[in-house]
């Protein structure tokens, strides 16, 4: 049975701070994504209580694998808007939240904080952009958020209810499933080293919704395959880097895409090739 590691994503993220009391209401993010990519999900987030004396800052910590790292992030909202930064402090002021949420072996929390503070009247919602660099391990992975305000403790009102069952400090959303397609999980290397350059058809074809294909390298250099729709369009990075002289297998997987007709190309500094896949749901 394949292990299923906890995480909190790479990606764009549009969020919802709430200053006393946060509530995620939404979370949208990719199913699949390749390694090397930046995984983009979408938080939104409901502050139910006004705030009229302090202007504390939001915070979002998101669970990622250890070798995830964070982009750029943006917030916006009908009060103010700027940017998401790294909360680097050892232990947050608002909390320790590996002494609340047991993390897994291999990953970590990147902890991000608006820019600022803001006065605001009830039932506010802010909604953030962060963008994450997906690592090169593939696997499933359960994402996790966890939202609240940068003030002393608050992680010891964790999904706490006041008096009238409205959220009174920091909520969390968690086992949100994302696929990585890591370099091994995508190409492998063959053995023999090849006297041309080749890009076989794929196999099978028609497929659904996986397929693989091989292409040979006479000389080392940069290598770009890509899926394409009818309209030349490119879908899907697959390979783009440098790779020895040598033949390779690459694995595709179009859980994602419609049926039809696309086409796969391959282009090196001295070759290049395209070949039609059909795929049939």
């Amino acid at each position: 049975m394949k292990k299923i590691k906890s995480l909190t994503l790479l990606l764009e993220v549009i969020v919802v701070f709430s200053l006393i009391g946060c509530f995620i209401e939404e979370v949208s993010q990719p199913t699949q994504v390749n390694a090397g990519e930046t995984f983009t999900a979408t938080i939104t987030i409901s502050d139910m209580n006004a705030e009229n004396n302090n202007a504390h800052k939001g915070v979002l910590a998101i669970l990622v694998p250890e070798d995830w790292t964070f982009e750029s992030g943006t917030y916006t909202s009908p009060v103010g808007f700027g940017s998401m930064v790294l909360d680097t402090s050892a232990i947050p002021a608002w909390g320790d939240v590996d002494t609340v949420i047991q993390r897994p072996d291999g990953m970590k929390w990147i902890n991000l904080l608006t820019d600022q503070g803001y006065l605001h009247d009830a039932n506010v919602v802010y909604e953030t952009t962060v963008n994450l660099k997906v690592g090169s391990k593939g696997g499933d992975y359960a994402i996790g958020y966890l939202v609240t305000v940068n003030t002393m403790d608050m992680l010891k009102f964790l999904n706490d209810q006041d008096a009238d069952q409205q959220l009174a400090g920091s909520d969390t959303s968690m086992n949100h499933m994302v696929k990585v397609i890591g370099t091994s999980d995508v190409e492998g290397q063959l053995s023999n080293l090849p006297t041309e350059y080749k890009l076989s058809q794929n196999f099978p074809n028609p497929f659904n919704p996986n397929t693989s294909f091989r292409y040979s390298l006479k000389q080392s250099g940069i290598v770009q395959i890509g899926i394409y729709d009818g309209s030349g369009k490119e879908l899907q990075s697959l390979v783009n880097g440098y790779r020895t002289a040598g033949s390779y297998e690459v694995n595709f997987n179009a859980v994602n895409l419609s049926s039809g007709i696309y086409y796969y190309r391959i282009i090196t500094s001295e070759f290049s090739e395209t070949r039609k896949m059909i795929l049939l749901k």
